[in-house]
């Protein structure tokens, strides 16, 4: 069942406020647009357990400046998902090392990211760029459908009994194998009686 389900497209839910959104062209992936409660994307029947939330560097840096409450938030809503993340499509080095338009601190911005992480057990995956985040936002919906197919798998055992193991069951089944089958009970008397016991009468 795995290698079949790892060979089916995902069904991607890209939230319709989603400014510039990723495409996933050459993924296999089938993309929908739909209102999300939060984050830019999920998995279909998955809205309410699985969302990414994508931002552009400068978008991250206004997150912890001046949209900061903003930003708490969402990251509080995200907390109550089974799984969430943030993707940045920069590296954390240029953060760190103020390569970006604000007048806030690189250094307090770097901290920040490392706080909210904590405070709302929401982590933040850094990538070299955009298209880089874009793999990384489709191998987190694949790897979070992977283990619900796992999970699945778990709740219907008959997927994982060898064939040649239920074959044979029902009623009456291994009755030949029973010590309490009838042919077992009587079996003593249909056996041939010996020379001395048929001339003394023995057994009889």
């Amino acid at each position: 069942m795995s290698e079949t389900v790892s060979k089916l497209p995902l069904r991607i839910v890209v939230d319709s406020r989603e400014q510039a959104p990723f495409t996933f062209a050459g993924f296999a992936a089938v993309v929908e647009v739909a209102g999300l409660e939060a984050g830019d994307y999920s998995l279909a029947g998955f809205e309410r357990r699985v969302s990414i939330e994508r931002k552009s560097l400068p978008d991250l840096v206004a997150c912890l400046g001046v949209e900061r409450d903003r930003f708490q938030r969402e990251l509080a809503r995200l907390r109550g998902f089974d799984a969430a993340c943030i993707i940045v499509e920069q590296p954390q080095s240029v953060l760190r090392l103020g390569h970006f338009r604000s007048r806030m601190d690189a250094g307090a911005a770097w901290q920040s990211c490392l706080a909210l992480s904590m405070r709302f057990r929401v982590p933040f995956f850094w990538a070299e760029n955009r298209a880089d985040a874009e793999r990384i936002c489709f191998d987190c919906l694949r790897h979070f459908a992977r283990d619900r197919w796992r999970e699945l798998t778990a709740l219907n055992p008959a997927a994982r009994i060898a064939p040649d193991a239920t074959e044979r069951r029902g009623p009456g089944v291994g009755m030949d194998r029973d010590g309490n089958a009838p042919e077992r009970r009587t079996g003593a008397r249909r056996h041939p009686l010996s020379r001395a016991q048929a001339a003394t009468g023995a057994g009889l």
